[in-house]
């Protein structure tokens, strides 16, 4: 007897759970979730256009920093490689699936490295010495805030208090300051708590880089050439840290933490105690995709999370496969090759963002 269609589909869906169980078991995905991801390019530099008049054909290189919006509309990436060897920002709008227009607003002559949003959508970046904060739309200037060698940055609510906190790559330290608001502006930020003059040397680190906090204050923050992840508590009262290889940044999503793994190209997933639950990582072929990046140096760099649904990665230095493209518009760098649509025959695509959006891998009834 020849199955029917649903046993057919109900085959098909045991095989694809317990496919997944085999990876839990291997590691290769989050052991504590018990759900899979479905992978997109969220964004892309399409080198054959040009964005709010800037033409994208060698600039903008080097997406490390990204931000999620508070109302989870938009994204905010920070390149920095850009015009005259400065960076820049863009604010992305992500339900509109054309690149170009996705864009609504760019910022440049900014090295951002680090960004991070707060509760009101306040926009703060990292550049050299000082950490800019800027409006919504990216705008208004709102407040400069002196900082060392600030490589990336994260804003929490503590009681009736806006704080910021910072990472130092230089000197191995994290700073905390009090923002005082004004409105929907910000007057001043001054360094306070981490158990006294609001800079705390973390025991052990050499090189930090992504910091989050958690919703019980806990700091998180990740030592890309110390190959750690460290959890700070409220007050810096006690730091503990687990070795991940290679870790650039980290995001959380309730008692999940994932950390981007740099040119290791891979994304750890750790619970709230630092237990090493697993590892995710990109199906680069299927969504066409070169795994090493342009001159070998692509990697996963800035993370956000949208709770309970998936996060957005930035690919840095990413390209599309084969010096093609299948992304983008369709234009006069667009052909069909053995029936196949490439929106860029001539040249590769750059910089993706990548969306993983959580999907449930329990059976049919």
């Amino acid at each position: 007897m020849f199955p029917t269609r649903r046993t057919h589909l109900f085959t098909t869906t045991v095989k694809s759970v317990i496919a997944i169980q085999i990876a839990l078991w291997l590691g290769e995905v989050s052991a504590s979730a018990g759900d899979a991801y479905k992978w997109t390019v969220q964004y892309l530099v399409d080198t054959s256009r040009t964005v709010l008049g800037r033409p994208q054909t060698v600039s903008p290189r080097h997406n490390r920093g990204l931000a999620i919006s508070p109302d989870y509309k938009y994204l905010y990436a920070g390149y920095h490689h850009s015009f005259n060897n400065t960076g820049e920002v863009r604010r992305i709008q992500i339900d509109v699936a054309d690149f170009e227009r996705g864009t609504v607003a760019l910022l440049p002559g900014i090295l951002a490295k680090g960004i991070a949003t707060d509760d009101k959508g306040r926009v703060y970046i990292c550049d050299n010495s000082a950490i800019h904060v800027y409006d919504a739309a990216l705008e208004t200037r709102l407040l400069r805030i002196p900082a060392g060698i600030a490589d990336s940055v994260a804003t929490a609510r503590e009681g009736a208090e806006l704080v910021l906190y910072g990472s130092d790559r230089d000197d191995g330290s994290i700073s905390r300051w009090v923002v005082k608001e004004n409105g929907d502006g910000l007057s001043s930020a001054t360094l306070a708590g981490l158990g006294g003059s609001g800079v705390f040397k973390v025991p052990g680190a050499s090189d930090l880089r992504g910091i989050k906090v958690d919703a019980k204050g806990n700091i998180w923050v990740a030592d890309l050439k110390g190959g750690k992840v460290f959890k700070i508590k409220p007050g810096a009262q006690d730091v503990k840290s687990v070795a991940v290889r290679g870790p650039m940044d980290v995001a959380i999503d309730g008692k999940r933490v994932l950390v981007t793994r740099w040119q290791e190209r891979a994304i750890t997933v750790l619970d709230d105690e630092l237990n090493v639950l697993g590892n995710l990582n990109v199906p680069w072929e299927e969504l066409e995709l070169s795994p090493f990046g342009n001159n070998k140096q692509g990697a996963l760099s800035g993370i956000v999370m949208v709770p309970g649904k998936g996060f957005f990665v930035s690919n840095e230095a990413g390209q599309t496969a084969n010096q093609k493209s299948t992304y983008g518009r369709i234009d006069t760098h667009s052909d069909l090759i053995d029936g196949k649509l490439f929106r860029d025959v001539f040249q590769d695509d750059n910089e993706p963002i990548l969306r993983a959006t959580e999907v449930s891998t329990a059976p049919l009834p």
